[in-house]
């Protein structure tokens, strides 16, 4: 899928309370602009992608594999497929845009539904 996209008009849904989530996918990688609202929780968990992030507005608490850090806008985070990790939504919320290799087919189902 080539072209140019407004983030604002990409598909999205809401996994959980308090988090939204615009999805951009390609064949091998996606992008996710996630919208974490000040508190909501995104639970600890891990799956087989590979995932970068990058704080763009706000901060997150961030844990990966038991270390917790508070992030701030540059701030930037690697999770290796199975790692186990969470995230706490900061006083103002945060944008994140996280990356995944391979996409999460379960994220693109969401969209479908």
């Amino acid at each position: 899928m080539a072209g140019f996209f407004d983030v604002a008009s990409l598909p999205g849904f809401a996994p959980l309370e308090g988090i939204q989530m615009n999805v951009l996918s390609g064949g091998r990688m996606m992008a996710n602009w996630v919208r974490i609202e000040p508190g909501a929780t995104v639970p600890d968990h891990a799956h087989p992608h590979e995932q970068i992030g990058l704080v763009l507005e706000g901060e997150i608490d961030m844990t990966i594999d038991g270390k917790t850090r508070r992030l701030a806008p540059g701030h930037a985070y690697v999770i290796p497929g199975g790692v186990r990790h969470a995230g706490v939504g900061g006083p103002a919320g945060c944008l994140v845009l996280d990356v995944f290799s391979p996409p999460r087919a379960d994220y693109l189902s969401q969209l479908d539904s």
